[in-house]
């Protein structure tokens, strides 16, 4: 079994968020997070796991995706989420935030925390992957602050292929 990892200055982000946790809401704020990619598996016929240039590539579209945003959960039950107008008006625990509809990137979590983000962003990256059938492990990790990790691991049920 073979395993390659990228992490690199150009792959991160910057976004706004806002977390529920323990009955209570966290106040708007920001993070320039930071990410990695571990990919495991057999080599291809050319002798890679994956291509570093590709691999790259896909994860920049994917932090680019979110940098300058709010990121807003979809699936949080304490948020009261209005469209219309050309904005996104969120309503929880007596605050109402109004954003630019363009400024607002839903993701289909709970919460934005580092958990969801590296689960959310590991899964779009086995969705949009090209040729990698013989990958056996993709994990993400997303650091919101130095010190301030956490990863997904996604065990894809490839078989290993070596060449």
């Amino acid at each position: 079994m073979y395993s390659l990892k990228i992490d690199s200055s150009h792959l991160n982000f910057s976004a706004a968020h806002f977390i529920t946790f323990a009955g209570k809401c966290e106040r708007l704020h920001g993070h320039n997070y930071a990410v990695d990619v571990y990919l495991e598996g057999g080599l291809t016929e050319d002798g890679y796991v994956f291509d570093f240039v590709e691999l790259k590539r896909h994860v920049k579209t994917l932090c680019d995706s979110l940098d300058h945003r709010f990121l807003l959960p979809l699936n949080n039950e304490h948020f009261h989420v209005i469209r219309g107008n050309g904005e996104v008006e969120i309503r929880v625990q007596g605050r109402r935030y109004v954003f630019p509809k363009q400024d607002v990137f839903a993701l289909p979590v709970i919460n934005i925390t580092a958990e969801c983000l590296a689960e959310y962003l590991a899964k779009e990256l086995f969705r949009t992957m090209d040729a990698c059938e013989n990958l056996t492990v993709i994990q993400f990790g997303v650091e919101e602050a130095p010190g301030q990790a956490a990863s997904y691991r996604i065990e894809t049920g490839q078989s290993e292929q070596t060449s």
